[in-house]
């Protein structure tokens, strides 16, 4: 931090003991955050907190201890993912501002927007947007953009990782990533049928970029480094510092990066190899440490560089000191800051100056004293010193120890005043809002008022997913077999609502086909959603554009929207669509203070806009069973829960095919490809393309299969809904899983089914750390 405020950063980003992205770096204690945030706001900077992780139920009730002693401090802001987090600190910390994380993957205007509604002052978009799109987020959204410019790239939109959380326990959505994206995997695709990286981006570097970025409105940049050494801090810091400046003292003028810098810049811990990022390119081969992801050794010399410039030493105020010291008055010391234009002056007053007995006390001797301003904030520039003994001859005396306490007296009163000016002019009021008796949802021991809801739910009905023509030709036929009341298949679970992936509606080529198969009678009970993209954009291709003509489809059947990601719910409540709502896994509801946020979304009418949400995959059946529970009480928002699914462990702009073969000349049609990838263990993992909006699914090599906890879920009558997705199966496949997850007195069948596909509990028993 001292490095980095040395080396020219306006702000830095920091992480407690709790709730942060990462959770492995030597993060502060309480004392040393409140300590920085008095250091930073002493020299004109600012501490925002990291508070970005995604927050389970029974840990809520630590987030109010935790926050307060930084709030009453006047912590600047927070950084936060999780949406009952973003909510909570808004309403019990007004005073502090709210920056939404890339974490919560921000791809465009309506998100941004969304969130501005919600609290938010700033977004960090995800890192894989151009910079007309950043540029648009800016005008159009009229929020603060913080971006990154230099550092660690994650292959996945960042918020929507779940591989690594999948594979082990350790979530990146709980700042515990293990990095699987930067292991070797091999492939059919490549040539070349060893073991490469494909999912280990380069680091970023926009040092060339600048007055670019600086004139397309980013109002910060950011720079990744919290689990870097103090020298990547300072050096990288004090190269970014120096072109930002050099532009706006020239902005007319070309700064080209001398070879000298970007060779620094490149040797201080940068993987092999650098990029540009996302910002004038979609995705690309030369984005990717194909072969290493290995990182350059730095050099000696350039390490002793920055530590003797930025290092070892910390920002000082400069200051004036005068010392009045006048025999039978008081003795007086001023100090006089000039603090950003603001001049502060304080005073302190000692014992009766007292004549001179022995030796006179001389100007030398008293300035000795006042200058040993080392272990303070304070910086002496001048020093004047009157000593006046009214003309006797034989001068005066104040004792040493008197002139350092005045001395130390001095510098704590200017640095109380100087903080209190900063807090006060800027910060408002961060304190909570309640008082220590009030009660305050999810506060330790203390709940807000509960709904009456103590009557059970209906018996859970089952929903279907499916992504392709033959997997929704297998729901058909398995609904007609059902309906007949063949053997076992009679006694099966309804069957009330298809999910149907929106290409099947949109795309010419299936559009008339599932039409006609919608039109069958075994549909004629079922409700029909579309499932929205993983990921929507306005870059090349407006992704905005189909979900507008989902919502306008003339005569369509389709009830409702599966909605994936903020820019989706953004645009839907702009728009104010009138279908169904219902948010799907990704938009993360760990806690019901999330519900509550969501709850708050209004539309234009002025009901409530979300209409169902969805269980996130990284919980525990216990911790779910508590946030639903919860919910139910705060909320009563219908919710559904997935029994069958490959998980979406990836969603990433960049391609594999491409990365590793080459583009299909598809992009932004209606194409998908289905490949894979094997890791080191044997497991092939599927990847399938969707070329409409230009990203890549990296698919569990195994499915999530919970068939066999089902009748006890059934006995808890919590979930309003389970659901199926069907994912990468063929129609063969499809017609299985339907079997085994439907009809309920068929065990024999399901036990064997399991077996056949080798399937996980997930998250079921498995707790992510």
């Amino acid at each position: 931090m001292v490095g980095a405020f040395n080396a020219g950063a306006d702000a830095v980003y920091l992480g407690g003991s709790k709730f942060g992205a990462r959770a492995y770096a030597d993060n502060f204690d309480r004392d040393q955050v409140l300590d920085a945030v008095s250091y930073a706001h002493l020299h004109g900077k600012k501490i925002y907190l990291t508070v970005n992780t995604l927050v389970k139920e029974r840990e809520f009730g630590e987030l109010y201890e935790f926050m307060l002693p930084y709030a009453e401090k006047k912590l600047d802001g927070v950084i936060v993912q999780d949406l009952g987090v973003m909510r909570f600190i808004r309403d019990e910390f007004p005073g502090i501002e709210l920056h939404a994380s890339t974490q919560q993957t921000v791809t465009g205007i309506y998100g941004a927007k969304l969130l501005k509604e919600l609290g938010c002052c700033r977004v960090v978009p995800a890192r894989e947007l151009s910079l007309s799109e950043m540029k648009a987020i800016r005008e159009k959204a009229d929020i603060e953009v913080e971006a990154f410019i230099h550092g660690a790239m994650c292959y996945c939109y960042s918020g929507a990782c779940l591989f690594s959380s999948m594979v082990g326990t350790r979530s990146g959505n709980r700042g515990r990533c293990a990095q699987p994206c930067r292991l070797p995997y091999t492939s059919d695709l490549s040539r070349d049928k060893g073991e490469q990286y494909p999912l280990s981006l380069k680091d970023m570097c926009t040092i060339d970029m600048i007055p670019e970025l600086i004139e397309a409105g980013i109002d910060s940049f950011k720079i990744e480094g919290r689990m870097k050494k103090p020298e990547y801090a300072a050096g990288v810091t004090s190269l970014y510092r120096k072109y930002i400046d050099l532009y706006y003292a020239e902005p007319d003028k070309k700064h080209e990066v001398s070879k000298d810098d970007m060779e620094i810049l490149k040797s201080l811990y940068l993987r092999t190899g650098i990029s540009s990022g996302y910002y004038h390119k979609h995705n690309g081969k030369e984005m990717v440490t194909v072969v290493s992801p290995a990182y350059n050794g730095t050099k000696d010399e350039v390490l002793k560089k920055v530590r003797e410039d930025y290092l070892g030493r910390e920002l000082k105020i400069k200051c004036d000191i005068y010392c009045k010291l006048k025999l039978g008055e008081k003795a007086e010391i001023i100090m006089n800051v000039d603090n950003n234009g603001d001049f502060v002056s304080k005073t302190v007053y000692g014992n009766e100056v007292q004549a001179a007995s022995k030796r006179p006390m001389d100007e030398e001797s008293v300035r000795k004293q006042l200058e040993r301003l080392g272990n303070t904030s304070f910086e002496a520039d001048s020093i004047e010193i009157s000593i006046d003994d009214n003309n006797t001859g034989n001068g005066i005396f104040i004792p040493v120890s008197e002139l350092n306490e005045l001395r130390r007296k001095l510098c704590e009163d200017m640095e109380a005043e100087l903080l209190n000016a900063g807090s006060s002019d800027s910060h408002g009021e961060n304190t909570s809002k309640h008082s220590s008796t009030g009660s305050v949802a999810g506060k330790e021991g203390s709940v807000a008022a509960e709904k009456d809801n103590g009557s059970v739910r209906k018996d859970t009905d089952v929903h279907v997913l499916v992504n392709t023509k033959d997997q929704l030709e297998a729901l058909k036929d398995f609904l007609l077999v059902v309906r007949k009341g063949d053997n076992a298949e009679n006694k099966a679970h309804a069957v009330t609502r298809l999910y149907l992936d929106s290409e099947l509606l949109l795309n010419d080529k299936y559009s008339f086909a599932t039409k006609e198969l919608l039109d069958n009678p075994a549909f004629s009970h079922t409700e029909i959603i579309a499932a929205l993209p993983y990921v929507t954009r306005e870059e090349s291709f407006d992704g905005t554009s189909d979900i507008k003509a989902l919502s306008e489809m003339p005569g369509s059947s389709v009830s409702g929207v599966l909605v994936r990601n903020l820019e989706q719910l953004g645009y839907l409540k702009e728009k104010d669509y009138k279908g169904k709502i219902i948010l799907d896994y990704g938009v993360y509801v760990w806690n019901a203070e999330s519900s509550k946020l969501l709850s708050e979304i209004k539309g234009a009418a002025g009901s409530s806009f979300v209409s169902e949400i969805s269980v996130p995959y990284e919980l525990t059946i216990h911790e779910t069973l508590e946030a639903v529970k919860s919910i139910a009480k705060e909320v009563g928002i219908p919710i559904s829960y997935n029994i069958y699914g490959h998980v979406p462990m990836m969603i990433s702009a960049g391609c594999i095919k491409k990365t590793l073969d080459k583009c299909s000349g598809k992009l932004n049609t209606y194409n998908r490809e289905v490949l894979a990838i094997t890791d080191r263990m044997g497991n092939r993992m599927p990847v399938t393309t969707n070329c409409r909006n230009c990203y890549n699914i990296i698919w569990n090599t195994n499915p999530t299969a919970l068939y066999n906890k089902m009748d006890a879920l059934y006995e808890k009558h919590v979930f309003d809904h389970f659901r199926i997705d069907l994912t990468v199966e063929d129609k063969d496949m499809a017609q299985k899983v339907l079997k085994a997850g439907i009809c309920k007195e068929d065990k024999e069948f399901r036990d064997s089914f399991l077996q056949e596909i080798k399937s996980t509990n997930g998250h079921y028993k498995r707790e992510v750390e």
